[in-house]
């Protein structure tokens, strides 16, 4: 299905002498000015971040201190200057002013007396209790960037220069060579073509005693036409330099055009659907080549306008010298086939709840990813999330609200994505997101932000309204891991520093985190330990007194830790480790049965008997039979009902299961 031609090739020098020296141009201006500008706008951005983050940094800190010290904090200059001073380099070259929320200067630490003409400024409010108490201001210098700007201005220049020089004087060269190869390749071409025209003449008499041959076969070929038909495969011929491809009249049925159609060498490529002529062409350019047969899959346009797969064979027809006139072969309609591989395929590497890309496709996405990282050097992304309390759903509203959140999620995530970015289901409620092409961390930060907004806030189901976060875990291709495995790795750690920090939010991994999360595996350990063997757990009582009477009216029951090696842990340090490991319902039951002992011994002592009240942790609503263990503990103690005050979160009371809690509580109030 080739043409024979060999047109002469022509090329205008005068034109691509033009053409070469406004592209030398195009290119030494755009080194000159693009290179600077791009620089320059890369240093601003740093220097903004640098300031942003030292502003947000100071900012934090006071508004920790101030918390704890929220009347005099004005006055004590030194503190404030002890707290927001930091002695790395970096961050020597500014200058931190701290306001109050009228705007007035309460303190300058830095360089007080910046001698620059251009001043970056960010600024950062100080926020206690949810209120912005003053602000922070950061400074920085712009003059040594603008001092490096110009500096790279004089190089790209000097660099635009020597490129105009090499890429007008070289290619120009080329192109005069170039020119003088062609003037002899179109006169060997015009020889060749007065050669191929005395072969085809002698090949039209040989054609005309072939007819001869042919009527013999032509029995034998009723019988092919047959086979051929249940085979859904057609004949076709071309030869070098004709205008018509011969089709069997099997192929027109089986394409669905009528034989007036014509079948003419362009109107055969038109049936092609994308890049199939092209694929069709150099199956047979290779033939040519190596005198093997080719056979290649392409898409068609049947005559009704549908689309369907075939598989186009190409054979070399030869004369008597053994040149190669032109090709023939078969078309097979292999449609039925291609939709069995996608059905295959679809099970293999599909998950068939969401429609996503499932753990084996990503192992190869991710494979693919690192194998054309290595060959150009481009940046990419990995990021991991899951959906916070996802089991809390599965539990209380069942499995099938569960798959149904899981699509809806799959939806949601996706529509925030563009075709560039690989999702997959890597099972359970886990997802995993591939950035092909992430510019910066930046990029993915973007990205992971949008995806959080996504799956924040209510989802509607079948069985009622859920509220769902997102938390992610963010590794950078190549920089966090050469392989699946690191990657995998060094993302899930990033989500579990994510899900610490609070869910609902996104988390770059960094290299210390590995050895965070083995402290608190340690930790946890230890914990459990101490909880089954009852060894370093004790209960402080905090009073609760009456403003009027200043009489004590009860105590509540705090949870502390003292460590055997390491000394008393801070409750905010061991209290969610308890809750991520599944532990806070041990220490639940554990601290309600010391709380409740101990409200009886004191009563018994002649003590006046007052209430104890006792922190809940939703764990123990969803995980344990809460009910149960109350009146256990009770009937193990003989305290009071009406002296234990159980206090509950209220974020219980506004979950998806109302009715559980709901349940719970009126179990409990029953009880006394």
């Amino acid at each position: 299905m080739t043409d024979a031609a060999n047109p002469s090739i022509d090329l205008d020098g005068r034109s691509l002498r033009k053409t070469v020296k406004a592209v030398a141009l195009v290119v030494a201006l755009a080194i000159t000015l693009f290179a600077p500008v791009g620089y320059g706008l890369i240093g601003y951005q740093i220097e903004s971040m640098r300031a942003t983050f030292r502003a947000q940094l100071s900012a934090n800190r006071l508004a920790r201190y101030i918390y704890r010290s929220p009347e005099m904090w004005h006055y004590q200059r030194v503190r404030l200057r002890e707290i927001i001073e930091l002695a790395e380099a970096p961050f020597k070259l500014g200058r931190n002013r701290i306001l109050d929320k009228d705007g007035k200067v309460i303190l300058v630490e830095g360089n007080s007396a910046l001698d620059s003409h251009f001043l970056l400024t960010r600024s950062f409010p100080i926020v206690v209790a949810g209120e912005a108490v003053g602000s922070v201001e950061f400074d920085v210098p712009l003059d040594p960037l603008l001092r490096r700007i110009g500096i790279f201005a004089l190089f790209s220049l000097l660099l635009g220069a020597c490129t105009y020089l090499a890429v007008r004087i070289l290619p120009l060269r080329a192109l005069d060579r170039t020119l003088r190869d062609l003037d002899r390749a179109n006169a060997t071409i015009r020889e060749r073509n007065a050669e191929l025209q005395t072969q085809n003449d002698a090949l039209n008499e040989r054609e005309q005693a072939l007819r001869a041959t042919k009527a013999s076969l032509r029995h034998r070929s009723d019988q092919l036409v047959e086979a051929q038909l249940v085979g859904k495969i057609g004949d076709w011929s071309y030869r070098l330099g004709d205008s018509q491809v011969h089709w069997a009249p099997e192929i027109y049925g089986l394409l669905g055009y009528d034989p007036s159609f014509g079948s003419s060498h362009a109107a055969v490529m038109s049936l092609y659907v994308g890049d199939g002529a092209r694929r069709v062409l150099e199956a047979q350019a290779e033939v040519i080549r190596t005198g093997q047969v080719r056979t290649v899959d392409v898409k068609g346009r049947r005559g009704d306008g549908s689309i369907m797969d075939c598989a186009v064979t190409s054979k070399a027809m030869r004369d008597a010298e053994g040149r190669v006139i032109g090709f023939h072969g078969t078309i097979q309609d292999i449609s039925e086939r291609k939709r069995a591989e996608e059905q295959l395929e679809q099970l293999a590497y599909y998950d068939p709840l969401t429609g996503l890309a499932n753990r084996a496709l990503f192992h190869r996405q991710i494979n693919d990813v690192l194998q054309r990282r290595g060959r150009n050097d481009t940046e990419a992304a990995l990021l991991l999330l899951d959906l916070d309390r996802f089991k809390e759903v599965n539990d209380s509203l069942g499995h099938a609200a569960g798959d149904e959140l899981l699509a809806k999620a799959a939806h949601l995530i996706s529509r925030v994505l563009d075709s560039s970015h690989f999702l997959s289901r890597l099972g359970g409620d886990e997802f995993a997101i591939i950035l092909t092409a992430c510019a910066d961390r930046s990029t993915a930060e973007a990205i992971a932000n949008a995806v959080v907004g996504a799956l924040s806030g209510a989802i509607q189901l079948e069985r009622g309204e859920v509220n769902v976060s997102t938390s992610v875990g963010i590794a950078m291709i190549p920089g966090d891991g050469a392989n699946v495995h690191d990657l995998l790795r060094n993302a899930d750690l990033a989500l579990y520093r994510a899900k610490e920090d609070g869910r609902g939010r996104l988390q770059f991994f960094e290299a210390g985190m590995s050895e965070v999360v083995q402290h608190k595996i340690a930790l946890s350990r230890d914990l459990r330990r101490a909880v089954n063997e009852n060894n370093g757990l004790f209960v402080h009582y905090q009073p609760q007194v009456e403003v009027l009477t200043g009489r004590v009216c009860g105590f509540e029951a705090l949870m502390r830790w003292a460590h055997p090696t390491r000394g008393d842990v801070e409750p905010s340090e061991f209290i969610p480790i308890a809750e991520s490991s599944h532990l806070i319902c041990d220490l639940g039951l554990w601290i309600l049965r010391e709380a409740a002992r101990q409200a009886k011994a004191w009563i018994e002592a002649g003590e006046t008997p007052r209430q104890i009240s006792v922190n809940v942790s939703a764990a123990q609503i969803w995980h344990t039979d809460f009910v149960g263990d109350v009146m256990r503990v009770l009937a193990e103690t003989g305290l009071a009902p009406h002296l234990l005050c159980l206090e509950l979160t209220e974020s219980l009371l506004a979950d998806h299961a109302e009715g559980r809690v709901r349940r719970v509580l009126t179990e409990l109030n029953q009880l006394g």
